[in-house]
């Protein structure tokens, strides 16, 4: 008997220490896990719809950006420099200065290269880049729109050597530009044209010079 009641106790502190113990933590309350789930599902969505605002305030300023930037573009000033042959002439040419943007330019400053010399004064008035240096060595307040401004850089067979024109200027709302040409002269000395027949009649004659007049309107518009 004493040996049943002793394996009748061990049996009974096996079973006991087989028993999982109780973790208070451990609840199987299913409306605590309910709980638990909708306030994880609530946080991510809160950082999803965090992150949305803040991609989209992101696009959106980007998209400013280029609207600012594409209306700029349609509304600048452009200025431009060209060479360009006098209307019947062979031999003279023009350097004309244009705004052909829409706004005015403003706090113009053209330069020349080769700059002006260092006895620019003394020079005959006769020399054209004395004029040229002249009319440009202090800036242009404003330059309206479609405002052109020429000079004649050669008469004649006088020679042109290639010279660069750079010019700095300001928008409507103070963005700065700046322009570089570079001027060969044998692209606009070098023009070929085709002259009319020494055999013509009169009639002929009268019908080139009509053409040749509406050519030059054309021309000068």
């Amino acid at each position: 008997m004493q040996a049943m009641s002793k394996s009748m106790r061990l049996v009974g502190h096996a079973s006991e220490r087989t028993q999982p113990p109780h973790n208070e933590y451990m609840s199987t309350d299913p409306w605590l896990v309910i709980t638990a789930l909708s306030a994880a599902a609530t946080a991510v969505a809160t950082a999803a719809s965090t992150g949305a605002i803040v991609w989209t305030g992101v696009v959106a300023r980007r998209a400013l950006r280029a609207a600012k930037e594409n209306s700029r573009s349609r509304t600048r000033p452009v200025m431009m420099a060209e060479l360009r042959r006098a209307p019947l002439s062979h031999g003279t040419v023009n350097l004309l200065l244009d705004n052909l943007g829409a706004s005015v330019a403003s706090d113009v400053t053209v330069e020349l290269d080769p700059g002006p010399p260092p006895n620019l004064e003394s020079l005959p008035d006769s020399n054209l880049w004395k004029w040229i240096h002249q009319r440009y060595a202090r800036p242009i307040t404003t330059w309206a729109p479609h405002l052109r401004m020429s000079n004649v850089v050669r008469a004649g067979d006088d020679k042109l050597e290639p010279f660069v024109v750079r010019i700095n200027y300001l928008g409507p709302d103070g963005t700065p530009y700046a322009d570089r040409y570079e001027f060969n002269p044998d692209h606009v000395l070098k023009e070929t044209e085709a002259g009319p027949s020494q055999a013509a009649g009169d009639f002929d004659w009268e019908k080139r010079k009509v053409k040749a007049l509406e050519a030059l309107v054309a021309r000068l518009d």
